[in-house]
């Protein structure tokens, strides 16, 4: 054991505790200090560069977990008002042009009711051969076809007003829509990614429990191992984090163009 490494203990407390357990611990396996091999001598440098590489992985990705965190609330509050923005897109307008058109239906309805079983009777009427009916049902016919056909045309227009404001409304609710369309898509790549770091999470625990295990055996080489596995856990799971950071970044981009989209 080098004389810098003991000297550091006092600034690395942690590392130095478990770096001494290993020394101690094989000291009292075997007569002399000297007679520890050149693999273990290698494991404790090992061990000292693994752990300073974990502590530091386990804080940046602390970090980079709160950011994505944030991020992601961000995201889902900014998509959720979009979604709630484009059903309310020119609602008002439609209302009222589905109120007119309603209201001027149920206005002639009456007439056109009129109309339509005068018509009826009348054609019965023809098929029994009875002329003088088919003349008196002919005649209250005739006398309001004007007005049954001028609100005809009037019902007309306002079903023609309301559904092309609704056409019209539609390809703005499209145009916001699609700026939106691949959220889903990517989200289920960061659910992919959540998956991964769960794994590498039960990885990192496992291999955490046989680093303790080996530190308390004096076993070196072993401890090496199971650190080893750990940083290359948390390795993982911060590549998965740094992927998963994009994607939010990718969702966030979008969410401004269907915005901005909402705003004209």
């Amino acid at each position: 054991m080098s004389h810098s490494l003991f000297k550091n203990c006092f600034i690395r407390p942690v590392i130095c505790s478990v770096l001494l357990s290993l020394v101690l611990s094989f000291a009292g396996a075997f007569p002399s200090y000297a007679a520890v091999s050149s693999s273990w001598d290698e494991a404790i440098t090992s061990i000292d560069k693994l752990y300073d590489s974990s502590q530091s992985l386990e804080s940046s990705n602390k970090a980079l977990k709160q950011q994505i965190e944030l991020l992601r609330k961000e995201n889902n509050e900014r998509l959720k008002f979009i979604n709630t923005q484009v059903k309310l897109i020119d609602k008002d307008h439609l209302d009222r042009l589905k109120a007119e058109a309603d209201s001027i239906r149920q206005k002639h309805a009456p007439l056109l009711a009129e109309y339509t079983a005068l018509g009826k009777k009348a054609s019965q009427a023809r098929k029994n051969k009875d002329n003088k009916t088919v003349l008196l049902y002919d005649l209250k016919r005739n006398r309001i076809k004007a007005e049954a056909a001028s609100a005809r045309q009037s019902i007309k227009q306002k079903q023609e007003a309301y559904s092309a404001a609704k056409k019209q409304t539609a390809a703005k609710a499209k145009l916001v829509k699609d700026a939106i369309i691949h959220v889903p898509a990517i989200k289920k790549q960061i659910t992919a990614e959540n998956q991964q770091i769960t794994a590498w999470n039960k990885s990192k625990t496992e291999a955490n429990k046989r680093y303790k295990a080996a530190v308390k055996q004096g076993d070196a080489p072993a401890a090496k191992a199971g650190l080893a596995v750990l940083v290359e856990s948390l390795k993982q799971i911060q590549t998965s984090q740094q992927k998963i950071m994009k994607y939010e970044h990718s969702i966030a981009v979008m969410l401004n163009s269907a915005e901005a989209r909402l705003r004209n």
